[in-house]
């Protein structure tokens, strides 16, 4: 899917203008990693460190390395529920040094323009010119079919995928990008990426040691989403072939007009079909 050419605009180095627009893309009031230095002090200051910062920048981009330590986040855990007393109640967000994030941001902004066509329709969340509300009036309208008499045995199934981000395995989404196309030189950018990671959770604002990653892609990394959407879009390629194949039958709509077999916004997953043992088995092989 991924041409030659979209490989060599995916792999260039980049330009000063082009990390500088990364740099004031990123949030200024996002708070800083581990070495204290947030987007605002690098927005500020940019005429006096934009030397150093593009060099940085640039010496990952070219010798696909990052220095030891230059992608250490501090783990912050922001509560889900305002009673929230156990592991699963919080949600892990990572505060990455802003120099990391300006790596991140630079492949991530490349990526964003080309996901619009490698990624699946029934994909809202995270792809630029689509909105995620489509979802939601695509779930509506399809909720109102399931309790028409005149179509019958019509099935919704509401699919929430449990630590979605923290649960990715990091060779599945390498293989995944080989078979999307992306050349040698980007896929080994990734996994440097994921590899070089070290993360130390802080408790009452302070971090507590530092441990290696070994799966999973970071909330709160620019590039995370992407990612993300990139694997997730196997599943929603097999739920389509599915219907393809005929194994997984679509509910029929007014004037013969199909309800879209699945709908996808962020992690979370809406499937419509009939409810026939044949199609849900399909399903559960998936």
């Amino acid at each position: 899917m991924i041409t030659t050419d979209i490989n060599n605009l995916l792999t260039m180095l980049p330009s000063q203008q082009e990390i500088k627009a990364a740099v004031f893309a990123l949030n200024k009031d996002s708070a800083p990693g581990p070495d204290g230095f947030g987007a605002f002090f690098y927005q500020y200051f940019w005429d006096i460190v934009k030397e150093d910062v593009v060099k940085a920048v640039l010496q990952f981009f070219t010798t696909s390395w990052i220095l030891p330590g230059f992608n250490a986040n501090i783990i912050a855990l922001i509560p889900k529920t305002p009673d929230a007393v156990s592991i699963d109640q919080y949600r892990p967000i990572a505060m990455a040094n802003f120099k990391f994030k300006i790596i991140s941001k630079v492949i991530a902004d490349r990526l964003a323009n080309i996901m619009p066509s490698l990624i699946s329709e029934e994909q809202m969340g995270f792809i630029h010119d689509r909105n995620i509300k489509d979802s939601l009036c695509i779930a509506s309208e399809a909720a109102n079919l399931l309790h028409n008499k005149s179509y019958g045995g019509n099935l919704a199934l509401k699919i929430d995928i449990t630590k979605a981000f923290d649960t990715l395995e990091w060779p599945f989404l390498l293989k995944v990008l080989k078979t999307f196309g992306f050349n040698d030189i980007f896929c080994n950018w990734i996994h440097v990426i994921l590899q070089s990671a070290f993360l130390s959770v802080s408790i009452n604002g302070k971090a507590h040691g530092y441990f290696n990653c070994t799966r999973g892609v970071r909330q709160g990394d620019p590039l995370s989403p992407l990612l993300f959407c990139l694997a997730e879009d196997v599943l929603s390629r097999n739920i389509s072939k599915l219907v393809d194949e005929g194994k997984l039958e679509l509910i029929k709509g007014t004037r013969h007009v199909n309800v879209p077999s699945h709908a996808f916004y962020a992690d979370d997953l809406m499937i419509f079909c009939k409810g026939k043992m044949a199609g849900l088995m399909a399903l559960k092989d998936l």
